[in-house]
């Protein structure tokens, strides 16, 4: 009898570590999209990863919160898949499958995808001495490309998405992007952005530059906090209640640098495409999400 338990065991086991290696693809398959959506998406993803207790690499406290409120807060902005991975779910092995498999098979042409990554990067000069950063998961070390997410298998990830629109928000200083015409702020005088929204768009928005600590304090990252106020609505810029990614950009620029007192530099890019992601459409920006 003892024996006949014995081999039970070994199946349960097997079925448990194939559910926990697997568990992202019980996200919901693309349907087939046809035509154009009611609103200005089909579907809204949010994948927020958030990585402190490193296995190779110093952590960072209160990494997870952080990411957590970024979560939540695009949550409150309604959309519709918010998939977070922390710490030991963020290993390369599952960060390489989010990219290469999973999130190509399941975002749909008409969708927009936000990709937050709170967590290390690193730096390595290519073959023509050209910098090209790269982000760290739990199981990497900070000083090597070995398990890392590189740049430009980032770029390529932008470049394999269907989403009409993409953006990745880097609480961290990642290096290396080649850009489209700047984003700007082209929504002066006009309450339908229509032309940008309906333009395909690959944004990206860096907490800081080259040789640049992300400033941390008690109460979480400079970056990250400026993230949550700009969601908020105090990135409008404009004040028309449409809040777009390149404004989203602008403020973080603007408001880091000057929290940090010159210290810490944000980019705001545009590496593919020439529309602008919507974040907030209407009048319900201010406020729409609390810190």
């Amino acid at each position: 009898m003892k024996s006949v338990r014995m081999a039970l065991v070994k199946p349960v086991v097997l079925v448990a570590s194939l559910i926990a290696m697997l568990s992202l693809h019980f996200l919901p398959v693309a349907e087939a999209q046809l035509g154009r959506p009611e609103g200005l998406y089909y579907k809204s993803w949010a994948i927020v990863i958030g990585i402190e207790q490193y296995v190779l690499a110093p952590s960072i406290p209160g990494a997870i919160k952080d990411a957590k409120k970024v979560a939540e807060a695009f949550r409150r902005l309604g959309f519709d898949e918010v998939v977070e991975l922390y710490d030991k779910d963020a290993s390369s092995r599952r960060l390489q499958q989010l990219l290469n498999d999973m999130l190509p098979r399941k975002v749909g042409r008409m969708d927009r995808l936000v990709l937050v990554y709170v967590g290390h990067a690193g730096v390595m000069q290519d073959s023509d001495g050209q910098d090209r950063g790269y982000l760290v998961p739990v199981d990497a070390p900070v000083t090597s490309t070995a398990k890392s997410i590189t740049v430009e298998q980032l770029k390529e990830f932008a470049r394999r998405s269907a989403s009409k629109h993409t953006l990745l928000i880097l609480d961290a200083p990642v290096l290396g992007w080649e850009t489209t015409e700047p984003p700007g702020l082209s929504l002066e005088g006009r309450m339908a952005p229509e032309s940008d929204t309906d333009r395909r768009a690959v944004q990206v928005v860096t907490a800081a530059s080259r040789g640049e600590a992300v400033g941390r304090s008690d109460q979480g990252s400079r970056f990250i906090e400026a993230l949550l106020g700009g969601l908020s609505g105090a990135a409008d810029l404009d004040g028309n209640g449409w809040l777009m990614a390149s404004e989203l950009g602008s403020y973080l620029v603007r408001h880091v640098e000057a929290a940090s007192g010159g210290q810490q530099h944000p980019s705001s890019l545009r590496i593919d495409g020439d529309g602008d992601m919507v974040l907030v459409e209407g009048k319900a920006s201010r406020g729409a999400v609390a810190k």
